[in-house]
């Protein structure tokens, strides 16, 4: 079997393949031969990209969808005739795009719309293709659509997808081996998918009795070459049904043949006729996913070198002993003691310190270390602490008596909301917290901020304006190395803090030459330019690491 390492290795290299073959601001490419835009599979891989921490690139591929949907929600192949199959893969796209940007919600469903009518009464689905392609490709249209009926509640939707399936599982040779494999796994993925297991399983577990040794199976029926993206297809399957050796062993083969270029053939082997000259873009699309099984399959957790697995879910919110271990970051009590009595400071403390003064009560939500916290009472805030982390709680309790100051410490979720009285402190902030919820959750803990506080709320979070941490932090999550899971820069906080209710809003960012060192030490030029540059040109730049937003009750 291959190692972890050398799957890793792959994955990475197929990323980047991907990365290299998009037309910037487009889609991904056909395939070598054919370098334009591709519709069909710039939708499908919307899901892979997202599951790949790819955020940018998966956006990027839905706006190009946007604008190039048609009229009536279809969307056109390579040749510029409208496909139901190549409409029901956007649909993939556009509605794992939704999930999360909800302005792509009225673009999937005017797909769906196209779809369903397409459908015959019997629900049949309009097909357009040679006989190349056999018509029950169709089948992998529909969880698309089961999908989109359930997430925006659109019964009908649904209601089609079950008649479809219904009248592909009672068509003689829906399941044949002489078909592609690469075509025959879209049938029986869809079929999974669409909850008929029963129905496909004998038919898979004969398949893989073709299985070489070396994790082969051949193109289809009479061949003994290879379709490299058929297989990756069957290795997912395979997962799928719980076959975990024969899928590995699939993937494995699979990345034994990927080229130098991170790329893939259609197919390869002694009278390939798939694609055998080129890299097709659609391999490398399935050839992530199967990964992402692989690796999601807890018989054989994929550990594959530093950081691999969490570089996969690398947006999970982190429990309490994670946080404090990340926030911590090695240091000790003694030591951030010894760096705050030397007055070394971390910048984003000054606006703290600027809107408000000595005697103010102030309660810190999330306060970590309590670094902030113990700087602000020592210039005479009251200070009040609340973590969700018993252990951050304890190190922030032994940081103020080592430095003999005051507080109170709380530990409590936020999300929970907050164990305090309406009006009980003059101001509620934040530092490295907001950016790790979802804005329905950020506003609702603004909003029981605001019932705490008599004078303002105010937030830092992470600026996506600040390009060199931004260049920085998704050079470490490639890496692996990145600490703090799912953390979401902001370009404003502004409409968030209006949402709440609060009031004379500011906002501005602070810690630009910070933001330098997500960069690595390389950046003596950039420093250079900031130097040169006045405190009022550096504000217009807005490259400050942090972003400071404050409210007014």
């Amino acid at each position: 079997m291959i190692s972890n390492i050398k799957i890793r290795d792959s994955y990475q290299k197929a990323l980047a393949w991907v990365k290299e073959h998009t037309v910037p601001e487009q889609g991904i490419i056909v395939n070598t031969q054919e370098p334009v835009p591709y519709l069909e599979v710039t939708g499908y891989f919307i899901p892979t990209l997202i599951q790949a921490n790819e955020w940018g690139l998966a956006r990027s591929y839905a706006e190009f969808l946007a604008y190039m949907q048609q009229p009536d929600g279809a969307y056109r192949g390579p040749d510029g005739k409208k496909y139901v199959f190549d409409s029901g893969q956007a649909l993939r796209g556009l509605v794992a795009a939704a999930g999360h940007w909800p302005e792509f919600t009225p673009l999937a469903l005017k797909t769906a719309d196209f779809i369903i009518k397409q459908m015959g009464p019997d629900g049949r689905i309009h097909f357009d293709y040679d006989d190349d392609i056999p018509e029950f490709v169709h089948i992998f249209v529909l969880p698309a659509l089961v999908e989109t009926g359930l997430v925006f509640k659109q019964g009908d939707y649904i209601k089609a997808a079950q008649k479809s399936i219904s009248y592909y599982k009672q068509q003689p040779k829906v399941l044949s081996s002489k078909y592609l494999t690469h075509f025959l796994a879209y049938i029986l993925d869809g079929f999974i998918d669409m909850g008929e297991v029963d129905f496909v399983k004998a038919f898979v577990e004969e398949l893989f009795t073709t299985q070489g040794k070396d994790g082969r199976i051949p193109a289809h029926e009479g061949v003994n070459w290879v379709c490299s993206v058929g297989l990756a297809q069957l290795a997912i399957v395979g997962y799928k049904l719980g076959m975990q050796r024969q899928a590995d062993q699939a993937l494995d083969y699979v990345c034994s043949i990927q080229n130098a270029s991170g790329g893939f053939y259609g197919s390869y082997g002694y009278g390939a006729k798939y694609f055998p000259k080129a890299e097709i873009s659609w391999a490398n699309k399935f050839f992530l996913d199967a990964v992402h099984h692989r690796n999601s399959s807890p018989p054989n957790v994929l550990i594959g070198g530093p950081g691999f697995a969490q570089t996969l879910d690398s947006r999970q919110i982190l429990d309490d002993q994670q946080w404090h271990k990340a926030i911590k970051a090695g240091q000790t009590v003694d030591g951030l003691a010894a760096k705050i009595k030397s007055n070394n400071f971390p910048v984003w403390c000054k606006p703290l310190l600027t809107h408000t003064k000595p005697d103010d009560v102030l309660l810190e939500l999330g306060s970590g270390t309590g670094e902030l916290a113990a700087i602000c009472a020592s210039y005479g805030r009251q200070m009040q602490m609340l973590d969700y982390s018993t252990q951050s709680n304890d190190f922030a309790e032994e940081l103020f008596q080592q430095l003999g100051l005051k507080g109170e410490f709380v530990c409590h979720d936020i999300l929970k909301g907050i164990p305090l009285n309406n009006a009980s402190v003059d101001w509620v902030y934040s530092s490295g917290v907001l950016e790790h919820f979802s804005d329905e959750q950020i506003i609702s803990i603004l909003k029981e901020s605001k019932r705490l506080a008599r004078r303002g709320v105010m937030s830092l979070v992470p600026n996506a304006n600040a390009v060199f941490y931004r260049i920085g932090k998704c050079k470490m999550e490639q890496e692996g190395t990145w600490q703090y899971g799912h953390e979401d820069p902001k370009w404003t906080m502004r409409p968030l803090f209006e949402a709440a209710g609060l009031n004379n809003l500011q906002e501005y960012s602070i810690g630009t030459y910070h933001a330098l060192q997500f960069w690595g030490k390389t950046h003596d030029a950039i420093k250079h330019f900031y130097d040169q540059s006045s405190p009022e040109q550096l504000r217009h730049l807005n490259q400050g690491y942090l972003l400071f937003t404050i409210g007014l009750i």
